[in-house]
């Protein structure tokens, strides 16, 4: 819980989640490309500079407490900030579609997500799988279909799973960079730089 403080005050997120590349380039300028696998997230996430340090400092001794080597739960749900991953579809009510996977890169909608027109999904929405791992969809989902195109070839076992989608989603990360603070002036605090969060896996 200790790390959702640094998003729910962020002034700046940036999430990753290109594959890993290996690239050579020939002498005649050919240039060959090969997928190391990866696509997980990485969060950069950057705090104000100027808060009160007496009202944050027991929030930043719980984040430091995590420090690097904890694994802490996030959601990016603030309220103002739904539009960063905040579902993008048709479906009334999205916390009763469920998935059916069987392998690679593709999930097939079993039930819960009737809609008569529009889409299903668009891509960019993000989903999760339970409580496992989380995926964005790649490809738009229209109303007469049930294949889900994801990100990444999904982790988890083979089966049938309710989604969280959207701001329910919930990501399990680990801080791999933590900036020091300073209190300035009178009462304030600034950080040397920013958070750095991977997702645990």
């Amino acid at each position: 819980m200790s790390f959702q403080y640094v998003f729910d005050n962020a002034t700046d997120i940036s999430i990753s989640k290109r594959k890993k590349v290996s690239q050579t380039v020939s002498r005649s300028g050919v240039v060959r490309a090969t997928s190391l696998g990866g696509a997980n997230y990485e969060f950069v996430v950057t705090l104000p500079n100027g808060p009160k340090w007496s009202d944050n400092r027991g929030l930043i001794e719980k984040v430091e407490a995590m420090d690097r080597t904890t694994v802490g739960t996030v959601k990016i749900n603030n309220p103002g900030m739904d539009y960063v991953i905040g579902y993008q579809g048709n479906i009334i009510n999205t916390s009763t579609v469920i998935v059916v996977y069987t392998s690679g890169n593709t999930l097939t909608i079993n039930s819960g997500a009737n809609v008569n027109s529009g889409f299903k999904f668009r891509a960019g929405d993000y989903i999760q799988l339970g409580n496992a791992s989380v995926y964005t969809v790649i490809e738009d989902v229209p109303a007469n279909s049930n294949t889900i195109t994801v990100h990444r070839p999904v982790r988890e076992n083979a089966g049938t799973y309710t989604l969280k989608i959207g701001t329910d989603v919930t990501f399990s990360i680990i801080c791999v960079s933590l900036p020091n603070w300073t209190i300035f002036g009178y009462n304030q605090v600034s950080w040397s730089g920013s958070f750095v969060f991977a997702e645990a896996l």
